[in-house]
């Protein structure tokens, strides 16, 4: 199983920081930034979003700077296989538009817009309903993508 982290990033307007993505998985869609935790290194969820925020984001963070919103897995995502991701919310407002980089160009994007956008299934059925909310704990979800974009919560 891979392990991996999404960065959910707004700016003061309350728009989110989203990608437009070059690779699999998700090619061609909208989603947030993130990437493979170095489990080699017993590398943490925190850590792994600082990295990746500034890899693809150029965006200087700490560990700190970082809330665990939510763990999602997934068993059989296309071009993925079985993946659990944190998802990791930046306690700031962040104005910048980072440059594009090699995983994709980036878009800040109203809430209210999102839905109506090419995003993932899995953001579109689960995710970002939830994320609107803003619960005051973690939520956790399993998902089978055998048959995606039919998915199934486990």
């Amino acid at each position: 199983m891979k392990l991996a982290t999404l960065l959910y990033i707004h700016n003061s307007k309350g728009e989110y920081l989203l990608m437009n993505r070059k690779k699999n998985p998700n090619k061609g869609l909208l989603s947030p930034p993130g990437g493979k935790l170095h489990t080699d290194e017993a590398e943490s969820p925190s850590a792994c979003a600082v990295r990746e925020a500034m890899e693809e984001c150029s965006m200087k963070s700490a560990e700190g700077d970082w809330s665990l919103t939510g763990i999602i897995t997934e068993k059989n995502f296309p071009d993925a296989g079985n993946i659990m991701i944190f998802l990791m919310t930046y306690k700031y407002a962040y104005n910048v538009l980072p440059p594009p980089c090699n995983e994709g160009e980036f878009t800040f994007v109203s809430p209210d817009e999102i839905m109506s956008m090419d995003i993932p299934e899995t953001d579109r059925q689960f995710i970002w309903d939830i994320l609107k909310k803003e619960a005051s704990e973690p939520f956790i979800i399993t998902l089978d993508c055998t048959n995606y974009p039919k998915i199934i919560k486990i």
